[in-house]
């Protein structure tokens, strides 16, 4: 099977996303490149994938808990990478390739979310520093509960150039914010404090961040100590209504060929901008624009 990604992170993904169980029956995948905020490497994000597989086989696994190592969970994708998406004699917004980059991001690059939307352990999501963008709809919005530090901030940062929420991350964050409570996230592009997100239901539990850790090893080891059939039996029948609700590879793919065929001045703007001096750069810069708002201040523009 192909593998996506440079030799340089495809070499170093298992050190960026580590596994480990404790004798409760806990699965710890933490994610490890705290220099970059966690960014998710496309190998990084296969390894995610590989990773919930083992805990998915391991009997003695009842829980898995996704944290990450730094001042962050997570920053989301890492957008500075060349991953073998395009051809060189391909533009990427052609409708042909537009088709081949939204079933490559829902079989690869969404892989990863996938296999955690449909585990069959219970996932539970612990939130500090930044959770944004992928991390945000694609980690936390798929878990099935979710522990966060009252400071985070957490939310599609994207949204200034995106709208609302950008594609695939518009079923999950409508279903589980509300269409209200989603438009807001999606027009203003300020993140929810870890507070704010337990108010609108996204956290089951939110705490001052020193008490993060030994708060999401309690309820994941309270969760652990259940009968294991009972447990089974209510995480088949969430993982069915899940289904229900069309969240399905195929679906994504749709939603994702008419959000990369239709980007705005804005967006490509950015991402010019952020190949040249980074993501910090370019948020400084899309910050100058008239009406913006800066997602890491928390304030509205003007104030």
């Amino acid at each position: 099977m192909k593998r996506w990604g440079t030799p340089d992170s495809l070499a170093v993904a298992n050190q960026q996303v580590l596994y480990d169980v404790d004798g409760a029956g806990v699965a710890y995948i933490t994610l490890n490149r705290p220099e970059k905020h966690n960014a998710l490497s496309v190998p990084m994000r296969e390894r995610i994938t590989e990773l919930v597989a083992a805990a998915d086989a391991d009997d003695d696994v009842r829980v898995v808990v996704f944290r990450g190592n730094g001042k962050s969970f997570c920053s989301g994708n890492e957008i500075n990478e060349e991953w073998g998406q395009r051809r060189p004699h391909e533009r990427r917004r052609t409708l042909d390739v537009g088709y081949r980059y939204g079933a490559d991001m829902a079989w690869g690059r969404l892989g990863f979310s996938q296999a955690i939307s449909r585990s069959d352990k219970v996932t539970i999501a612990q939130l500090h520093g930044y959770c944004a963008a992928a991390a945000y709809f694609m980690i936390a919005c798929k878990c099935d509960l979710v522990v966060a530090a009252r400071d985070s901030r957490i939310g599609a940062l994207e949204a200034r150039f995106l709208g609302p929420a950008g594609a695939a991350a518009s079923v999950h964050i409508n279903r589980i914010l509300g269409m209200k409570a989603a438009r807001r996230t999606g027009f203003t592009a300020k993140p929810m404090s870890g507070t704010e997100a337990y108010d609108l239901g996204l956290v089951y539990r939110c705490v001052p961040a020193e008490e993060l850790a030994p708060t999401t090893r309690r309820i994941a080891g309270e969760i652990a100590a259940r009968p294991a059939g009972a447990l089974d039996f209510l995480v088949a029948r969430l993982r069915a209504a899940e289904g229900l609700m069309d969240t399905s590879v195929p679906a994504i793919t749709g939603l994702l060929v008419s959000h990369f065929l239709q980007p705005a001045p804005e967006e490509l703007d950015f991402w010019r901008t952020a190949r040249q001096v980074g993501v910090g750069g370019a948020l400084d810069a899309d910050k100058a624009r008239k009406g913006a708002a800066d997602p890491r201040a928390g304030k509205e523009p003007g104030s």
